[in-house]
């Protein structure tokens, strides 16, 4: 809209000018009138007109193209990366040591929990090491006695079987303490753990705290969330139509309303094999290349997947202009002067309107095939095409009048 309102500005500013001037020099014009015009197809600027529209001048050059395709997801994380921290066994929140947003360690305490159920372990504990080690001097005696034809082997077997089953109970009991983060160790040495600690899976954020002091946790409850953002990848849908563009290595460049004015860049490294049946879509995973701190799980994005990278002849968008079903540049003949009077000459550039095939549109830049050969150092109109269009014609109609 604001390139539409400047061009018209333009239009009435030159307007304006060819006005004054004709009425000034009417009388030494007139007679030569259709002498200003160049071939059909052609338009000719002078040199004012030539910088009030800032018309540049450009050659032709190449660069890396590739076919957009629109794309939208969230930001998620691997399941991996994301974990629900929650007790073993049921008891009492004693102490809560961080808070929504807190940085932490892997194995950092988040909380401490207290319950008699924690004593009781341990000294079951404790009796199984004295079961166990009374049961191991049975087991040894009655082995020897065996061997030395003393006992019966149904004596010996009944002994070795409660021998083993006291082994599997005091291991038993030691993987539990181990889990709930207990040295069984220390325990054989008379140490007695009060409370059980909290603590955090993984190097992380803690991004979710859903207890308080005093409260009564029961085993497996949800009391924190930590999550390592970090590892936060891009999760975009792309949908049946553009699945054949789509294959692993490419950019993508996205945005979140969360973070105005910056575009961020992920590379695709995985693609789900799978349909999604509402909507008909496929999954893709792309790791992020510019990550920061503002970017967090669940924020929707928007993307564009650049797909089919080639090289190709470009020109900037304002060089293209559209006349009925057909694209054309204005390419650049040489500078000729032009006689306005029987004393001064006047410079002119001409451009001759060329039809193109257009291609991809990318970063204010479009891909073109020319129609017919041309010298590679040709220059073109970078810009204004469409005055150009405009003035052409009005050339051509006054030529024609």
């Amino acid at each position: 809209m604001k390139n539409t309102i400047k061009t018209i500005i333009t239009l009435l500013f030159l307007g304006l000018s060819l006005v004054s001037c004709n009425d000034s020099q009417s009388k030494n014009i007139e007679p030569d009138a259709h002498e200003d015009h160049g071939p059909e197809g052609s338009v000719s600027l002078n040199e004012l007109q030539m910088t009030t529209l800032d018309l540049k001048i450009i050659h032709l050059e190449k660069r890396n193209m590739s076919q957009e395709i629109q794309v939208n997801g969230n930001l998620e994380l691997p399941p991996q990366e994301k974990a629900d921290v929650s007790p073993l066994m049921g008891g009492i929140v004693k102490q809560i040591y961080v808070i929504e947003g807190d940085k932490v360690k892997k194995g950092k305490v988040l909380a401490t929990m207290q319950h008699p159920d924690f004593i009781q372990l341990q000294e079951d504990y404790v009796i199984a090491i004295q079961d166990y080690n009374y049961l191991k001097e049975e087991y040894i005696r009655n082995k020897k006695l065996h061997e030395e034809k003393v006992t019966s082997t149904n004596q010996f077997q009944k002994i070795t079987s409660e021998y083993n089953k006291k082994k599997m109970i005091l291991q038993s009991f030691e993987i539990k303490l181990k889990m709930i983060g207990m040295n069984p160790e220390r325990i054989k040495n008379g140490h007695i753990y009060p409370l059980i600690n909290i603590t955090s899976p993984f190097n992380g954020t803690v991004s979710l705290v859903e207890t308080n002091v005093g409260a009564f946790a029961a085993p497996m409850t949800k009391l924190f969330e930590v999550v390592n953002n970090s590892k936060l990848h891009a999760d975009f849908m792309v949908y049946e139509k553009d699945i054949n563009k789509i294959k692993v290595g490419q950019k993508i460049f996205f945005h979140t309303s969360s973070v105005e004015g910056h575009e961020f860049e992920a590379e695709i490294h995985n693609i789900s094999p799978v349909f999604e049946e509402n909507p008909k879509a496929l999954h893709i995973h792309a790791d992020i290349v510019n990550k920061t701190n503002e970017l967090i799980p669940g924020m929707y994005i928007n993307g564009r997947i650049l797909a089919n990278d080639s090289e190709e002849t470009v020109v900037p968008n304002d060089a293209i202009v559209a006349e009925g079903e057909k694209y054309y540049i204005f390419v650049k003949t040489k500078d000729h002067a032009h006689s306005e009077n029987a004393e001064n000459h006047v410079k002119k550039t001409t451009f001759v309107m060329v039809e193109i095939i257009k291609g991809v549109t990318n970063a204010g830049f479009t891909a073109i095939r020319l129609l017919n050969d041309f010298p590679s150092e040709i220059e073109i109109a970078g810009n204004a095409a469409y005055f150009l269009l405009a003035e052409m014609k009005k050339e051509e109609n006054e030529h024609h009048h």
